[in-house]
């Protein structure tokens, strides 16, 4: 087994890997020119010159580092003499900083990446999609040393059998996303990352994560859903080995270390014992690192005042509404391992709601309520009742006041954690 963990850009947390089966972390910076598939006022704020010696640090652990160049879009930034410098300028600093490797969302910076930095080995993102036999082949032709495999599809095995027995190339397989299941909102939510996470568009707009919303308002109104969900349990993993694949994919970049070394250790030991819903992304109090409010604080674009409704709106644990006892999830997956879920609907099999209801605590009540608050900000981005300019909007005139607003948003976080946003 290999596990490859996403950092937090924390030493700490080389320290606590030292005699796990982690092999590789994975990261990037913030912002850069080609961005990534999580925005960057989510993850901690490094420089290039913080990774270069994390690379170092890395490397002295013997541990690979894997630079993320995900984004599944590049605003045809490509095709431009400026454009086209930037991604040779970012690429060139990858190769200079000691990455092993690079995660690409895009077919062009496969071909670009061969072509001019042969020594960096390329891995194809699941933001790439691969989920078919041919289209594995066909990413295995560009060259790429090893694919990660579309999480839709980690509970389609005859899929992932034929795929493994397709091609020759590494195979790695992400084992606690929390996504809906063939989510909706899935394409536009990714695509949004990449734009929220490239250098150059922070001050263009106030990101706002609207299909993160409508993913948590799901599965808060449908909780059922958070069990159809396509991760894999820790004590599931022989089965995936059966299959063929050893290099598992543990997220996420902005947990804290102590989190992130506990879904290690139980992904390694094969086991879990509590609410599975805690080896996830969702709501957590405390269990992330800070989220950068200052990005939020752009009365230009937005009013501000309504935003800061966001925290309210956030301050809930998941885990506390819905709980799913993992020991009772014991056998859940044989199901997926004859049935084909592309083949049916939801409504004619109830597989999962049947096991849901027999392995679920859920506090109907602050449910309700917490699914009410999320559905009344999102309104509000349709409404453009969170555009309308406050009446004090001519105050955000004055040079001080947006600097000390965001002063007084870091002094904040200095003393207290702020929630997640949902989607991760």
């Amino acid at each position: 087994m290999k596990l490859r963990v996403g950092t937090n850009w924390e030493f700490d947390l080389l320290d606590a890997l030292k005699g796990t089966s982690v092999d590789a972390l994975f990261g990037k910076l913030p912002f850069d020119v080609i961005g990534g598939a999580r925005p960057g006022f989510v993850l901690p704020q490094v420089d290039r010159n913080f990774i270069e010696r994390y690379v170092r640090a890395c490397h002295e652990k013997g541990i690979e580092f894997s630079y993320l160049l995900n984004a599944p879009c590049l605003g045809n930034l490509q095709y431009s003499r400026k454009g086209y410098g930037q991604i040779i300028d970012l690429v060139e600093w990858v190769e200079h900083s000691g990455a092993d490797s690079v995660v690409v969302g895009v077919p062009y910076l496969i071909d670009l990446i061969r072509k001019r930095f042969p020594r960096l080995k390329i891995k194809a993102s699941t933001t790439a999609r691969v989920n078919t036999v041919r289209k594995a082949l066909q990413y295995e032709d560009m060259g790429v040393e090893e694919i990660i495999i579309d999480e839709h599809i980690n509970r389609e095995f005859k899929t992932l059998e034929a795929i493994r027995k397709a091609v020759n190339c590494n195979l790695e397989i992400l084992v606690n996303n929390i996504c809906l299941w063939q989510c909706p909102y899935n394409y536009e939510h990714v695509n949004h990352d990449g734009h929220a996470s490239r250098e150059g568009e922070e001050e263009a707009n106030c990101y706002l994560q609207y299909p993160g919303y409508l993913c948590l308002y799901r599965k808060l109104t449908e909780p059922v859903e958070l069990l159809k969900s396509p991760w894999i349990r820790p004590e599931d993993l022989p089965h995936y080995e059966a299959l063929g694949y050893d290099r598992f994919k543990i997220t996420e970049r902005f947990k804290r270390t102590p989190l992130l070394v506990e879904h290690v250790k139980a992904y390694e030991n094969r086991r879990f014992d509590g609410n599975v819903l805690d080896l996830f992304t969702l709501p957590r109090k405390g269990a992330f690192t800070p989220l950068h409010l200052e990005y939020f604080i752009k009365p230009e674009h937005v009013n501000i005042m309504k935003i800061s409704e966001l925290e309210k709106v956030f301050d809930l644990e998941v885990r506390q509404l819905i709980q799913m006892d993992n020991r009772k999830l014991d056998g859940f997956i044989e199901h997926f391992k004859k049935m084909d879920c592309n083949q049916t609907s939801c409504s004619q099999c109830l597989y999962c709601e049947k096991v849901f209801e027999e392995v679920a605590i859920v506090d109907r009540e602050g449910v309700v309520k917490a699914s009410k608050k999320v559905k009344d900000f999102s309104e509000r981005l349709l409404t453009g009742e969170i555009f309308e300019a406050p009446r004090s909007h001519l105050l955000f005139r004055i040079p001080l006041v947006k600097p000390l607003l965001k002063y007084l948003i870091r002094l904040r976080l200095k003393r207290g954690q702020p929630i997640r946003p949902p989607g991760h």
